[in-house]
């Protein structure tokens, strides 16, 4: 029971953190921020503003923060361009430490009751061919970020093989949600509407590749 404290001191940690986000919007806190403020104050701080934007998306997933709407405001506050960058930086140190967290801390606990023979299997696949199983989540949308991150950590997934499929799998959704944040400001202008087609396209594709390979599957079963 003692060597699996780590993954329930982790789960608590989550829990904790659930409960404290919950709390803050029944106690009204979150409609008290002035997001105008800290938006002007952002841009007027230059490149440190970019340094605590990335500092909170790297710490995001410890709180277990939503990362689509940070994402998006980092389009709003600082452009498409330099909102992608930020984004590229935070999200792929977040994605690393969340993994670091449970392979460090949960891997063992978790390998001791994995029995399930689904599990077992898509471990070993993990292993052989962790590079392309992350990519293909970090490209899909439907995909939680942070489910992967520390669903990565805990399974037998390389670490250079996470950290390659990560890097290279978000950046066409930081670029999406980016230019989309970035159009706000402008809402039914053509920018704007051409930021809607683009996360349109981003969303649609990969649900019609994903329809298409479980057709293959199921016509080579046959």
């Amino acid at each position: 029971m003692a060597r699996s404290k780590p993954l329930w001191l982790l789960a608590g940690w989550f829990a904790a953190a659930a409960l404290t986000l919950l709390i803050l919007k029944w106690t009204g806190v979150w409609h008290q921020l002035d997001l105008n403020w800290i938006t002007r104050w952002l841009r007027d701080l230059g490149p440190l503003g970019g340094l605590l934007y990335i500092i909170a998306y790297t710490l995001r997933p410890l709180v277990l923060f939503p990362a689509t709407p940070l994402t998006l405001y980092g389009g709003y506050v600082f452009g498409a361009f330099w909102g992608t960058v930020y984004d590229f930086i935070g999200a792929g140190a977040g994605a690393l430490l969340s993994f670091y967290i449970t392979r460090r801390w949960g891997r063992g606990a978790f390998q001791r009751i994995l029995k399930s023979k689904k599990l077992l299997s898509f471990d070993q696949k993990a292993e052989e061919k962790g590079f392309m199983v992350i990519l293909y989540m970090r490209l899909m949308p439907f995909f939680p970020f942070d489910g992967i991150s520390y669903g990565a950590g805990l399974s037998k997934i390389r670490f250079w093989d996470y950290t390659w499929g990560t890097m290279i799998g978000i950046i066409p959704g930081a670029i999406v949600y980016n230019v989309f944040g970035a159009s706000l400001h402008d809402i039914w202008s053509f920018k704007f509407l051409g930021a809607v087609v683009m996360y349109a396209v981003f969303a649609i594709v990969p649900l019609l590749v994903r329809g298409r390979m479980q057709k293959r599957k199921v016509r080579a079963g046959e």
